[in-house]
Formats: C-alpha cells, structure tokens, sequence
C-alpha cells in the first residue's frame, strides 16, 4: 500500500512538473449571455459585463462587453435544440478574448446585464479550467440572465402630482431587448405586469397593469386619497418560466 502511495504521489508531483515546465500556449474563450427564454444580450442593450477571474490568486485576467446581435430568433425559440449543434449564428453576440497559459487555471466567468438598463441588472456566474492550448469557443461559455427588463416611465422620479387619479405606466422588455406584446414570440397575454402602491410601510393600492397599444408598453390608473409621500413598485412575472422583473419610484401628492 505504501508503494502505491509513493507511486500516486510521484506521478502527481512529476505531472506539476510537466505543467510548470511547460511553454505558455494560445487559449481562447468566447463567453455568451443569453436572456432566460430569449435571445443573446448583445449590442442592442449595450451588452453584457463579462469578467474573468483566476479563483486561486483573485487576479482579473479579462473583462469586456458582449458586441453582436441578439442572434437567430428562428433557432434559438423555434427549432428544437440538438447536441453538439450551437445556438448561437454568424454575428450572434459575444465576448472573445486569448489567453496565454502555462498550466491549467481554474477560473470564475461573470455576465452583468443588460448593461443598458442598470436598474435590472442581473449577474451571473459559473466556474471552470482553463487549460493551455484548449479553446472553448463555437457557443462558449453560455451564462443564461433571468428576468425582465423593467423601467417606470410615468410617473417620474419624486413628481409632484395634484391630479385626482393619475396614470402608471412601464416599459417592459426581454433582458436582450427582445418584444413583449399580447400574441408575439413573448406573449404579455401570458404574463403578469402589476403596480403595487405604498405609503410608507403600507399597501394603498394593487393594480394590475393593461398592455398599453404600445409595444411593451402597460399602464393603469391610481387615485391617491391622502396627501404625502407614496412609492411605486411595478413587477412582471410569468409562471411558466419563473421570470420575474421589478423597477420602483416615488411621486408626492
């Protein structure tokens, strides 16, 4: 047994020494961030925050934006999806960048997006080696960002508003930027879009938000009873995926 031991311990010592000893090599990596039920996050919403960093000295070793468009609506949300087989197209967005390794490097990859909407900001993560020689590329590293891109458009940020009922309206989007309208590729018939009104720690009001005609446009009506300080939180949601998404303001009566 103690010979097996020693033996074991001798490979694995000899193989650092292999590895140390080794030439750096070229080693590229395309990172994608792909919207939960949508398309890749690319240009049009000013892509996704992508970082790269080594896990055992806490050195960043890449950051950049995804650059691209949102890819093949075709086959990302209609064709069935295949082993082996990219989602991504000529174009589709991504982050690319080269390494040059001399051992395997076990590494955190983050997404942050949609950088073009702070306020829905999602972040997420997975961990990997890289190894030297090794490109992962094609689709790459896919980090799916869940949720709904949500921004309340009326009322403004701390209004003062004396009128006896008042409109509140949000725009809504796909985290890529994709559509959302009654009987489109993301269908709001399926999905929820609420305004939720509070006056300090209480609820004054729930409403359910219509689709505005306005493509991914909803509003309703609030009639503020009491003078004062209210605050205005608008969520979407849709139960067959899980996705959800909320901004919030403040207006004064």
């Amino acid at each position: 047994m103690m010979k097996l031991k020693t033996i074991f311990l001798y490979m694995v010592f000899s193989g650092c020494l292999v590895w140390s000893g080794m030439a750096q090599e070229s080693t590229t990596v395309v990172v994608r961030a792909k919207a939960k039920d949508a398309k890749f996050i690319g240009s049009s919403m000013n892509g996704a925050r992508v970082t790269i960093t080594d896990i055992n000295t806490g050195e960043l070793l890449a950051e950049g934006l995804t650059e691209g468009s949102t890819g093949d609506t075709e086959r990302i949300m209609r064709q069935p999806h295949r082993r082996y087989v990219d989602l991504s197209s000529e174009g589709a967005a991504k982050f690319e960048t080269t390494f040059e390794l001399s051992e395997p490097t076990f590494v955190t990859i983050s997404a942050t997006a949609p950088v073009a909407q702070r306020q829905s900001e999602v972040t997420s993560s997975t961990q990997l080696w890289l190894i030297p020689g090794k490109d992962i590329t094609g689709d790459g590293v896919v980090l799916e960002i869940p949720g709904f891109a949500i921004d309340i458009l009326q009322p403004q940020a701390h209004e003062r508003n004396s009128s006896d009922t008042m409109t509140i309206r949000a725009n809504a989007v796909m985290m890529c930027g994709c559509p959302i309208e009654p009987g489109g590729m993301w269908d709001s018939d399926e999905m929820e879009f609420t305004a939720v009104v509070s006056k300090g720690e209480r609820e004054v009001a729930r409403k359910v938000m219509d689709y505005a005609g306005k493509q991914n446009t909803f509003e309703t009506s609030f009639s503020p009873e009491e003078e004062g300080a209210y605050q205005i939180t608008v969520y979407g949601y849709d139960s067959r995926t899980g996705n959800t998404g909320v901004d919030r303001t403040t207006f004064i009566k």
